[in-house]
């Protein structure tokens, strides 16, 4: 399987991780009711998940570019949406005042972006891009302690 893998140790508040290839928009990262309750908010190059803890808290975030997804045993949470590259734009990973540029080699496109929350001796995430030419549906991959149900479809955009 071809991979590669970078970690970052991101302070987490305003219970959010942003994925995102665009500047900060504050417009983007708004949490409308809908988004609220299915934990994540979905653009096209600017994704922002729920960490599902409350508190400020420091937390590893493992991302890969892979060419297969397979489940973390240890994964309590798992979601996956479309994620586009946009061409010369630079991947990043953050919360509220936190920012890393992601420095893995990858290539611009469309990737089905998995999303792990996933709890060993503390608690880290684990985002795995899949290159694909076909626009995955957003939707829970398993099911779990939060209201997620294996399979269900998830709404795109602020909502």
């Amino acid at each position: 399987m071809n991979s590669n893998t970078q970690s970052y140790n991101l302070l987490i508040s305003h219970n959010q991780i942003q994925v995102r290839t665009k500047e900060f928009d504050e417009e983007l990262c708004s949490w409308g009711q809908r988004n609220i309750e299915q934990g994540v908010i979905i653009h096209d190059s600017y994704v922002v998940f729920d960490p599902l803890p409350e508190d400020t808290f420091g937390a590893y975030i493992n991302i890969s570019f892979k060419s297969e997804f397979e489940l973390n045993k240890e994964t309590q949470r798992c979601i996956v949406v479309p994620f586009f590259i946009e061409p010369e734009s630079i991947l990043s990973v953050a919360s509220a005042g936190e920012k890393f540029n992601v420095e893995l080699v990858y290539t611009p496109g469309k990737y089905n972006l998995y999303y792990e929350v996933c709890e060993g001796d503390e608690v880290y995430y684990q985002l795995t891009f899949i290159a694909s030419s076909v626009e995955v549906n957003p939707k829970y991959i398993i099911d779990d302690p939060w209201g997620g149900e294996k399979g269900r479809e998830l709404c795109i955009g602020k909502i």
